[in-house]
């Protein structure tokens, strides 16, 4: 179901032991180094950065990925259900994790489901924000100023993962590659 969705009768078919990754989509994350989560709770984490849980969320850290976590708010119905069905196995993680293109010089943009994952990498990891975004021309604006803010050179490359006709706008000004 993309990875986007789980029904119930889906976990079935998972492997009866080992943990089991469970990549969640939301803005409501933020990337911190995971010496942070000795220091501070998920929920203080998420409220610092003005994404504070609501009442029918849980703050989580994520699996520490390259010394860095996430904080993530999703549903609490949602979290018990998949910790009941997998008993306890489910670690959670973010496409902010994700490493893919890490060792270029390139922004990596993941699209799912209006949010967008973007991830800077020149010498290391420079950005990483999870954006609500609502239209094709946001995430120009977002990119724009990335660039702009940054001083990354107009010829980096940009890896559009998901959405392929966000990648029309964008070529228009970037040089895009589609995954």
């Amino acid at each position: 179901m993309g990875g986007r969705f789980f029904s119930a009768s889906l976990l079935e078919n998972v492997a009866e032991s080992g943990d089991v990754l469970v990549r969640v989509y939301t803005s409501r994350t933020t990337l911190l180094p995971s010496e942070v989560k000795n220091s501070i709770s998920a929920e203080q984490a998420l409220s610092i950065t003005g994404q504070a849980a609501q009442d029918t969320e849980i703050a989580i850290y994520s699996e520490t990925v390259d010394g860095r976590c996430a904080a993530v708010a999703l549903s609490k119905d949602a979290y018990t259900a998949l910790s009941e069905a997998l008993e306890g196995r489910a670690k959670i993680t973010s496409p902010l994790l994700d490493t893919t293109h890490s060792g270029e010089k390139c922004l990596a943009v993941e699209i799912a489901d209006s949010v967008a994952y973007l991830r800077l990498y020149n010498n290391g990891l420079r950005l990483a924000e999870a954006l609500k975004i609502e239209s094709d021309d946001e995430l120009l604006y977002y990119v724009a100023e990335i660039f702009k803010t940054l001083d990354v050179a107009i010829d980096t490359p940009i890896y559009i993962i998901g959405d392929s006709k966000l990648s029309k706008l964008l070529k228009k000004y970037y040089r895009v590659v589609c995954e």
